[in-house]
């Protein structure tokens, strides 16, 4: 039986990878809950699972529950009239079933629960097994929206029989932070800076070692981009054993931290797909290294080219359409919470 509004104490119980210091799967919660605000549910209104509840709870000002806990889980969807997967590739099995399992468990106890499910931004795949494949179509058919945000995933929806809507990332929705200094109506001149992003990955050392001749014929600063701890070990040790030419390497902690970077730059080439987000959403000439589908698929998107046996000089991005992102999301927010 669906809850009536207002017999439980959340609208919301919002749910993907965070808490883990990945800054993409953290725009991914902001975004949410900004989505969320727009629509009229209130930060009070919503429960976060988290990696890391305290963190969560101080970054975004919501109650959380560790994500590890079954009877905290269970409390927070007895509680909530809904689950939000906000965002992320959460249904996919290329390291490991582990992911598609996590959240297929989750689902299916939000319906034991009666919080009744839907996505936005999701991605789907890669599935290589049968029990991947039957894990996210058994998950995901429960949904009241689906909201994919590539062609791979809703070619994937389509071979699974899913309905979906087709979108974008939910990181195209947020507002940028000003630059310092930066006067209304102004945007500041680019400078000479590449931004480099690498990540642990099979193609990483291949990747950095056509970056590397680039890198080092680039007439101003190259700064080494980490978005998460991982990032950051590991291009300090490209850094260290000289395989990359980084003036230094930054770790970008938050959204704010990117208008210092991203503001003052003229190129960036990475991995991640929120790099090429955040360089796509900046404007800055961007060349994308992919280490999975929904990567190659932003950068069809937005018209940016993707490495392969040498590194493309980086090209200007089309501009997203953030405000119809905005809208396009909004009315999903609306139609769920509407009907609960």
């Amino acid at each position: 039986m669906t809850p009536q509004r207002g017999a439980r104490r959340y609208r919301v119980a919002l749910a993907g990878y965070y808490g883990f210091g990945n800054l993409g799967d953290e725009l991914l919660a902001r975004a949410s809950l900004e989505a969320l605000e727009r629509a009229g549910v209130g930060r009070e209104g919503v429960v976060m699972l988290s990696n890391d509840p305290e963190g969560s709870r101080r970054a975004f000002g919501v109650d959380s529950v560790s994500r590890w806990c079954p009877r905290g889980v269970a409390s927070a969807l007895r509680s909530s009239e809904t689950l939000l997967l906000g965002g992320g590739g959460l249904f996919q099995d290329g390291t490991s079933l582990r992911s598609c399992l996590w959240y297929w468990g989750l689902v299916r106890l939000a319906r034991i629960c009666g919080a009744v499910p839907w996505a936005l931004g999701q991605s789907i795949g890669p599935l290589r097994s049968a029990g991947a494949r039957w894990m996210t179509r058994n998950a995901l058919r429960t949904c009241r929206v689906l909201h994919l945000r590539d062609a791979p995933s809703m070619e994937w929806a389509g071979r699974l029989g899913l309905s979906a809507v087709r979108g974008g990332d939910l990181a195209l929705t947020l507002e940028l932070p000003r630059a310092a200094g930066e006067d209304a109506g102004r945007t500041e001149k680019k400078t000479g800076r590449l931004l480099l992003n690498l990540r642990p990955s099979p193609d990483a050392d291949r990747y950095a070692r056509l970056a590397a001749p680039y890198a080092a014929a680039f007439p101003g600063e190259v700064v080494g981009v980490a978005l998460s701890g991982e990032d950051e070990a590991l291009l300090g040790a490209m850094k260290g054993a000289g395989k990359l030419g980084f003036e230094r390497v930054e770790r970008v902690s938050g959204l704010e931290d990117t208008a210092r970077l991203w503001s003052g730059a003229s190129a960036a080439v990475g991995m991640r797909l929120h790099f090429a987000v955040l360089s796509a959403l900046w404007g800055t000439p961007l060349a994308v290294l992919p280490y999975d589908p929904k990567v190659e698929a932003f950068a069809r998107a937005v018209g940016v080219p993707c490495v392969g046996e040498e590194l493309p000089q980086p090209r200007p991005p089309t501009p997203p359409d953030r405000l119809g992102a905005v809208l396009e999301v909004d009315a999903l927010c609306r139609a769920v919470l509407s009907r609960n």
